[in-house]
């Protein structure tokens, strides 16, 4: 009988790019526009690291979608 060998479960990994970074790149895998990353992100500065985590609620909050 085959044994299965265990599998470490795999953690969400928070991705980190800068500001510029998330506008041109980031901006398709979030299903977002660049405009709406860039206007979520408007008080941080062009070469400042940002966490994914902190990008999506960002986003939420641009949307209209965060609890105010």
């Amino acid at each position: 009988m085959a044994t299965s060998k265990e599998r470490p479960e795999k953690t969400p990994v928070d991705v980190k790019r800068t500001k510029r970074e998330w506008i041109n790149e980031g901006a398709a895998s979030l299903k977002a526009e660049r405009f709406e990353i860039a206007g979520a992100l408007f008080d941080v500065k062009e070469n400042d690291i940002v966490a994914e985590s902190v990008v999506k609620s960002r986003l939420k909050d641009f949307r209209g979608g965060g609890s105010k």
